[in-house]
C-alpha cells in the first residue's frame, strides 16, 4: 500500500514534470528498506542449500516455466478483447510506455518486482502458508497480488501468474527465483 499511494502521490504531484515510471522508481527505493527489514523478522520458507547441479537444473526450470505461464496467459487476455474494457488497464499500459527503456526496466524489471515478490511471496505468501498450508496461502496470496494491480485485466493476469510463482516459492523456498521470473515477464512485456 505505501507502495501505491507513494507512486501515486509522487505521480499525483510530480508526474507532468517526471514520468510514472520515475514516480514509481523513486516509490519503490523507498518502500524497499521498510519491506526488507519486516522480510527479515517474520517467519518464512527456509531453502534448503543447492547440492548439486541437477537441483540448480530444476530451479532454472522452474523459472522458465513460470515465464512461459506469463507469457501464454498475456496472449491469451489480449487476444481475448477484454483489455479494450477495462480504463484502468489502459491507464495502467501507459505507465510500462513511459520513460526511457533504461528507466523501464529499471522500474518494471527490476524494483517492482523485488518489492512485490517480498511482500507477496516472502511475507504474505510465506505467513499464509504457516497458518493455512500451501495451497490456500498460494490462492489466497495470488487473489492479494491480483488486487494490487488495480484493474481487471491484471488483476486476472496476476492471479494466474501469481499462481505459479506461489507454487515455485512454495516448491524451492527461494525468493530469488520469484524475483527472476517476474522481472523477466515484466522485461518481456517492456520490450
Amino acid at each position: 500500500m505505501l507502495y501505491q499511494l507513494g507512486a501515486g502521490l509522487l505521480i499525483y504531484y510530480y508526474g507532468d514534470k517526471y514520468s510514472s515510471a520515475t514516480c514509481f522508481l523513486i516509490a519503490a527505493a523507498i518502500t524497499i528498506i521498510p519491506l526488507i527489514a519486516i522480510y527479515r523478522t517474520v517467519p518464512k520458507l527456509i531453502p534448503e542449500p543447492i547440492t548439486d547441479k541437477k537441483q540448480l537444473a530444476m530451479y532454472f526450470i522452474y523459472v522458465a516455466v513460470v515465464v512461459c505461464v506469463g507469457i501464454m496467459f498475456n496472449v491469451i487476455i489480449t487476444k481475448s478483447g477484454i483489455i479494450s474494457y477495462s480504463d484502468g488497464f489502459r491507464r495502467a499500459s501507459s505507465t510500462l510506455s513511459d520513460g526511457t527503456l533504461l528507466l523501464k526496466i529499471l522500474c518494471h524489471a527490476i524494483a517492482a518486482p523485488i518489492i512485490e515478490e517480498l511482500m507477496m511471496r516472502g511475507i504474505v505468501l510465506g505467513q499464509l502458508c504457516l497458518w493455512y498450508g500451501p495451497v490456500v496461502s498460494v490462492l489466497l496470496s495470488s487473489i492479494f497480488f491480483g488486487i494490487l494491480h488495480g484493474n481487471i485485466v491484471q488483476f486476472l493476469y496476476a492471479v494466474i501468474v501469481g499462481i505459479a510463482l506461489g507454487v515455485m516459492y512454495i516448491k524451492t523456498k527461494r525468493l530469488s527465483l520469484c524475483m527472476l521470473a517476474h522481472g523477466l515477464l515484466n522485461l518481456i512485456v517492456i520490450l
